[in-house]
């Protein structure tokens, strides 16, 4: 995993390089790195990538260091501080989310020495909503809700998991067998108690408490030559607004290869943290069977259709969610992946 180490002295220096060699993508800060504000950019980096945080300092440095940037569980790095005698490494941020009590407990193992973590269901040995988010690359809507959630979790209390997908629910029942999650397909009619919601349906109502956006719409996108990035963004959220459906649970974007240079396409899906996909106009044309063709289209490109097709070859399934729709210079469609465990 990318990691940023900082070592404040020489003798934190050797227990980085130790820390190193266990992961092979981490970057090892000098201690000279980190003077005359080397430190404040490194962590004014790590927030940028979301690349977690190793300091080997005092713990009040790593507080006082990252305080500007802190936002939010859902956007912050894992930050671990441990001492440079190597006695103890404590989880200080995104513990659940960032990984940050995992990744504690990894460097203790490596260095033998003793993990401090503080989350009260790690605490008690209970399951969390965010580990069920981590695991199956769910995203949470409103991380204000989770403290509903655990809070149950932490009584004692049962959390009903809704998730209409057959195979992600199964999934879902066989990881968390032993924890206070029941998966059902429905919502019970009464007497329900605290939902959790997998769905990427905006239709979201009471008495839903916290809804979890799968991973799993892949968007088909055809556009003229020079559409710049905020009028790629702009159709894809009204395209997705119209279907009552969350932008969140994008997955995959995929065009035409002869948009390889489109910089506002590429830009739009490095935005997302994706790099797009790009069919050749044979592979488009294949799949069109069934589809709206264009005539236009296919003088321009070599294919009936982008948008449709483009979204049926990146998904692996054969599901549109969202049938082409225009908006000004761009084309959207949207179809489901199917869940692979």
């Amino acid at each position: 995993m990318d990691l940023f180490i900082l070592p404040m002295t020489n003798a934190g220096l050797s227990l980085g390089q130790k820390i190193a060699k266990a992961f092979p993508k981490a970057r090892l800060y000098l201690p000279a790195d980190l003077k005359d504000g080397g430190l404040k950019k490194a962590a004014k980096e790590a927030w940028k990538t979301r690349t977690p945080l190793v300091f080997i300092s005092a713990s009040g440095i790593a507080v006082r260091t990252i305080a500007p940037y802190v936002l939010d569980k859902a956007s912050d790095p894992a930050v671990v501080s441990m001492d440079e005698a190597g006695r103890f490494v404590v989880s200080l941020l995104s513990g659940h989310l960032g990984g940050a009590n995992s990744l504690a407990c990894e460097i203790a193992r490596i260095l033998g020495a003793t993990p401090v973590v503080s989350t009260a269901t790690d605490l008690r040995g209970l399951p969390c909503i965010e580990d069920v988010a981590k695991q199956f690359y769910l995203t949470i809507e409103d991380t204000r809700s989770i403290k509903r959630v655990n809070s149950e979790i932490l009584k004692g209390g049962r959390i009903i998991v809704i998730d209409e997908d057959r195979e992600r629910r199964s999934a879902l029942k066989e990881a968390f067998k032993d924890g206070p999650f029941v998966f059902r397909k429905t919502a019970p009619k009464r007497g329900a108690g605290v939902i959790a919601l997998v769905s990427a349906s905006t239709n979201v109502a009471p008495p839903v408490s916290l809804v979890l956006r799968p991973k799993d719409i892949a968007v088909g996108i055809g556009c003229r030559r020079g559409v710049p990035l905020k009028e790629i963004k702009a159709a894809v959220e009204k395209a997705f607004k119209d279907a009552g459906l969350s932008t969140s649970s994008i997955a995959k974007v995929a065009t035409i290869d002869i948009k390889r240079d489109e910089q506002g396409l590429t830009g739009y899906a490095r935005s997302l943290g994706l790099e797009i996909e790009f069919f050749k106009a044979e592979e488009l044309e294949r799949e069109m069977k069934g589809l709206k063709r264009s005539r236009f289209v296919f003088d321009t490109t070599g294919a009936g259709g982008v948008a449709e097709p483009s979204a049926l070859l990146s998904s692996g399934g054969k599901k549109l969610c969202i049938r082409k729709m225009k908006t000004g210079r761009v084309t959207i469609a949207a179809a489901r992946v199917p869940f692979r465990s």
